[in-house]
C-alpha cells in the first residue's frame, strides 16, 4: 500500500505527548505516566564496603564504545579518620547489569590501599553528585567536564579519560548554593545547564527549592534563579498538618529530543520544624518534569511517580533518587537509580542497605495519551511533513486511524480517515498508510495529524 510522500527531507523531530506544546486539540484522551520497569535482579551494584557508609549517591551513567561507565559516590563516612569524607568511585560493565570495579591506583582508601576504584581525592574537599558530561568540543584535556558541590560552592573539573581530573580553579564557579546540584551539556542548544538547591521561604516555611542556571563554557554561570518551587498541589498530602511539608530536593535534567526533561525529587518531610530549621525526615517521590526552553518547567500529567519506591523493608523502600540522565540502548531507555531502605534524615543511624538499581522503558514510552472504550481524538500542531508518517503506539486491544490536515485545517485529499488503513498492533515504529495517494503538489510543507484512537495509546509520532 502507498504511504504518505508529499516531500523529501530528513527525519523530523518526534512529536512527544509529555506536554501539550505540540497538541492543537484533543478530546476523550487521558495522559498516562508509565513508571520504569525495575530489573528483576536489582540491585546491580551494592555499596557494601566498610568505608562506604552513609548514603549512596549516583551521579552519572553513560555508554561509550559498547561499555557502560558509572561515576558514583558513597558517604558520609562515620568511622575514625574516614568521618566526614565522601568517596567518589568508578565502575564499568559490558551489559549494564554485571559491574566491575577497576583498580585505578590513584588514591589511598581507609584500608591503606590504592587498589581501588576511587577517582576523586577525598582529602581535598567533600564532593557530591559527580555530574560527568561528555564535552569533546572543549578541546584537549577537556573531553569530559565534571561539576560537583565542594563546599562552599560548586566546582568544575576536566579530564581526557573521565578518570584523572584537574580542577579548573580553587574558587567555586557557583558559590553559596546548596549541596545538591545536577548538570548536563545540552548539545542542541550548546549550553551547559544546571539545577542547584537553595532554601527559600515558601508559604511560611523554609524549604528546599531548585534554581536554574546556564553557562556557555562551564566557567561563567548565570545567577541561579528559581525554577521549581513546591506548590499547593505538592502540599495536598499534608491536609494542613503544620509538621508536614513538600520540598524540591533535586532535579537531574537532560535533553530528550525536542524536550528538556527532569526527574524531580519531591521530599515529603514529616518534621517541617526540624533541627536548625531544616526539614530532614521524609521520603522522596520521583516525578517527571519538562521544559521547552529551560526556563519554564511544567509538572507532567497527574504527577504520579515515574520511578516507584520499593515496599517498606526492601533495599529501595525508604529513599530513591535517579542518576542524572537516561542511557539509550537501542530501543530501550535505561535509568540507573540509587536507593536505601530507610527515609531521608535517618541515613546515619544504623547499618542501612544502600545500592544502585536499574529501571527501564521502551523508547518514548514514559508518557502516553490513551483512549478507553469511547473513541478519542487528537490533532497536532502543524509540523514539517516528510515521506512517511510513523507512530509509536499500543493498539493491541483497539486501533488507530489518521488523516492529514493542511495549515487551514482542511483534510488533504487522499489522506482522509476513511482511506487510512487501521493500525491494530503494538509497535515502537509503525508506518501509517492510506489506500490511495494523491499528488504531492497539493500538499503544504507543514501538516497537522489527526489521530482517532479507540482502546489505544499513542506515545509519539513523526515524519521521515
Amino acid at each position: 500500500m502507498p504511504s504518505f510522500s508529499p516531500c523529501g527531507g530528513a527525519m523530523t523531530d518526534r512529536v512527544l505527548f509529555i506536554d501539550d506544546a505540540q497538541v492543537q486539540s484533543m478530546e476523550g484522551l487521558q495522559r498516562r505516566i508509565h513508571p520504569g520497569e525495575k530489573l528483576e535482579g536489582n540491585p546491580v551494584l551494592r555499596c557494601d564496603r566498610a568505608w562506604e557508609s552513609g548514603q549512596a549517591m549516583l551521579g552519572t551513567v553513560m555508554k561509550e564504545e559498547g561499555v557502560y561507565r558509572m561515576w558514583y559516590g558513597s558517604g558520609v563516612g562515620q568511622h575514625g579518620d574516614n568521618k566526614g569524607r565522601l568517596w567518589h568511585m568508578y565502575a564499568e560493565s559490558d551489559d549494564g547489569i554485571e559491574w566491575r570495579l577497576p583498580s585505578l591506583g590513584q588514591f589511598i582508601d581507609p584500608q591503606g590501599s590504592t587498589s581501588n576504584n576511587v577517582f576523586l581525592d577525598p582529602e581535598s574537599r567533600p564532593h557530591q553528585y559527580s555530574n560527568v558530561m561528555r564535552t569533546p568540543h572543549m578541546g584537549p584535556g577537556r573531553r569530559y567536564t565534571l561539576v560537583s558541590f565542594s563546599g562552599p560552592g560548586h566546582h568544575v573539573r576536566f579530564s581526557d579519560d573521565g578518570l584523572k581530573w584537574t580542577e579548573w580553579s580553587s574558587e567555586p564557579v557557583i558559590p553559596r548554593f546548596g549541596d545538591v546540584g545536577f548538570y548536563t551539556y545540552d548539545e542542541r542548544d550548546q549550553l551547559f545547564r544546571g539545577m542547584v538547591k537553595r532554601y527559600l521561604e515558601v508559604r511560611g516555611r523554609r524549604r528546599r527549592i531548585q534554581n536554574r542556571t546556564v553557562s556557555a563554557d562551564a566557567y561563567d554561570w548565570t545567577l541561579p534563579l528559581p525554577a521549581v518551587v513546591p506548590d499547593e498541589i505538592d502540599d495536598a498530602w499534608t491536609h494542613g498538618d503544620l509538621d508536614k511539608a513538600s520540598e524540591i530536593y533535586g532535579i537531574p535534567i537532560f535533553r530528550y529530543g525536542s524536550l528538556l526533561l527532569g526527574f524531580v525529587d519531591i521530599l515529603r518531610t514529616t518534621d517541617a520544624m526540624g533541627t536548625l530549621g531544616m526539614n530532614n525526615q521524609g521520603v522522596v517521590d520521583v516525578q517527571l518534569i519538562s521544559s521547552r526552553d529551560g526556563q519554564t518547567w511544567e509538572r507532567v500529567g497527574d504527577r504520579s511517580r515515574i520511578l516507584e519506591m520499593g515496599r517498606r523493608g526492601e533495599w529501595d523502600g525508604g529513599f530513591i533518587r535517579s542518576a542524572k540522565t537516561f542511557v539509550e540502548d537501542g530501543d530501550e531507555l535505561r535509568l540507573y537509580y540509587f536507593a536505601m531502605d530507610h527515609p531521608h534524615g535517618a541515613q546515619k543511624k544504623g547499618d542501612w542497605k544502600r545500592a544502585v538499581g536499574l529501571a527501564r522503558w521502551q523508547k518514548d514510552r514514559l508518557v502516553g495519551l490513551r483512549a478507553a472504550d469511547e473513541e478519542g481524538e487528537l490533532v497536532t500542531v502543524p509540523v514539517p511533513a516528510g515521506k512517511q508518517l510513523h507512530v509509536n503506539a499500543d493498539t493491541s486491544r483497539g486501533q488507530i486511524t489518521a488523516e492529514l490536515l493542511d495549515e487551514a485545517g482542511t483534510v488533504v485529499p487522499g489522506f482522509e480517515r476513511d482511506a487510512c488503513l487501521p493500525f491494530d498492533g503494538d509497535a515502537l515504529d509503525h508506518t501509517i498508510t492510506w489506500r490511495r495517494l494523491a499528488s504531492k503538489d497539493n500538499h503544504d510543507e507543514n501538516l497537522s495529524v489527526r489521530l482517532y484512537l479507540r482502546n489505544a495509546e499513542v506515545f509519539s509520532l513523526w515524519f521521515s
